[in-house]
């Protein structure tokens, strides 16, 4: 490993100025992404074959020219994410552009939770269940007469 093409890089994915001994972070080897690029240029954009690629410590059988096993020691979990972010930050490759395509938007068949869509299911859907919680909590502060008196009226 050539020590000048080591980068460290903060937990945020920018890199670090302060050297390695002085703040805690993680370090990559620049190798390591421009191995990846290569193999995107010889096995296409293919985004989880390039997950797959650095999982595996940067190695794929089944490429004739990434077959040989490339690191002597596994990647941490924070090396794999950062490579993939380093690999993916310059923009999307001119190769797997398709301008009719990455301009359709699909909608989500199950609402993220937090989307007007969703909050709207869920008050939809558990409205009663919001409204059976809410009488033992009301419950609470009213007097045992009065508890006593609901509980008639909703069997009602």
């Amino acid at each position: 490993m050539n020590k000048l093409a080591i980068t460290q890089y903060n937990y945020d994915l920018k890199k670090s100025m302060m050297p390695g001994f002085l703040v805690k972070g993680v370090k990559i080897d620049d190798s390591w992404v421009s191995r990846c690029k290569r193999y995107m240029g010889d096995e296409g954009c293919d985004l989880a074959k390039l997950v797959s690629f650095i999982r595996r410590g940067l190695v794929d059988a089944r490429s004739e020219n990434f077959a040989e096993q490339a690191l002597d020691e596994s990647l941490s979990v924070a090396q794999q994410w950062l490579i993939l972010h380093l690999c993916l930050k310059d923009g999307v490759p001119e190769w797997v552009r398709d301008e009719e395509k990455d301009e359709l938007t699909p909608e989500l068949k199950v609402p993220e939770p937090g989307t007007p869509g969703f909050v709207a299911s869920v008050v939809g859907s558990a409205g009663n269940t919001i409204a059976a919680t809410m009488r033992p909590v009301q419950s609470l502060t009213a007097k045992k007469t009065e508890v006593n008196e609901q509980d008639e009226q909703n069997q009602e």
